[in-house]
């Protein structure tokens, strides 16, 4: 389920380019969510933080979020290797989860404001089902712990998810379209939703 990590400079200027544009409120709207896969980390020049790729699932649309270089460390270390012998925070967590007769059931990233995503893990225990608001790079190392899938509000792809035409664009490869669409182009691959 979850890939290999991206090489650091093949989607590093795009994705952050175009992340940081975001600045419109998305919100879970009725749609139902999409599923999503952790592509990998990107550890940027900035010696505090990495971009945490996910993939919408059957589809090339990316969702680029920005995490602590710990925190994104500790998910591409997750990715690579078994888990290490003594739990670090998102095993324990899962451990107590099952030990009380739990179990996380999915998390779901959601609405951006300037680039700032938000997660809810949702719990099961028995017929009880509680949601529990976290950073997406929490819930995300929670969800890989847990097996639990990760998904994301269809809104919030739409708005910040970038395709591989939004990606070629932000390099400057897609050209000859039409008028309307090269204007897009020109305010940004994030508004050019």
């Amino acid at each position: 389920m979850h890939g290999t990590a991206m090489g650091s400079g093949l989607f590093l200027m795009p994705l952050l380019a175009a992340v940081s544009l975001v600045s419109a409120s998305v919100s879970k709207g009725t749609e139902p969510d999409v599923e999503m896969e952790v592509l990998g980390v990107v550890p940027l020049e900035s010696e505090s933080a990495s971009l945490l790729i996910l993939r919408q699932k059957g589809a090339r649309t990316v969702l680029p979020i920005f995490v602590g270089r710990s925190e994104g460390a500790a998910i591409e270390q997750r990715l690579k290797h078994p888990p290490a012998r003594r739990p670090h925070g998102p095993d324990l967590l899962s451990k107590a989860i099952g030990a009380l007769g739990g179990k996380v059931s999915r998390v779901s990233i959601e609405g951006a404001q300037a680039a700032i995503f938000s997660a809810r893990v949702t719990l099961q225990q028995g017929d009880r089902k509680v949601e529990v608001e976290g950073r997406p790079s929490d819930s995300v190392a929670l969800a890989i712990a847990s097996h639990a899938p990760i998904f994301a509000t269809r809104a919030l792809v739409s708005e910040a998810g970038l395709t591989e035409e939004d990606l070629a664009r932000a390099h400057g490869g897609a050209s000859g379209k039409a008028d309307a669409e090269d204007d897009r182009s020109r305010a940004g691959p994030a508004q050019s939703f």
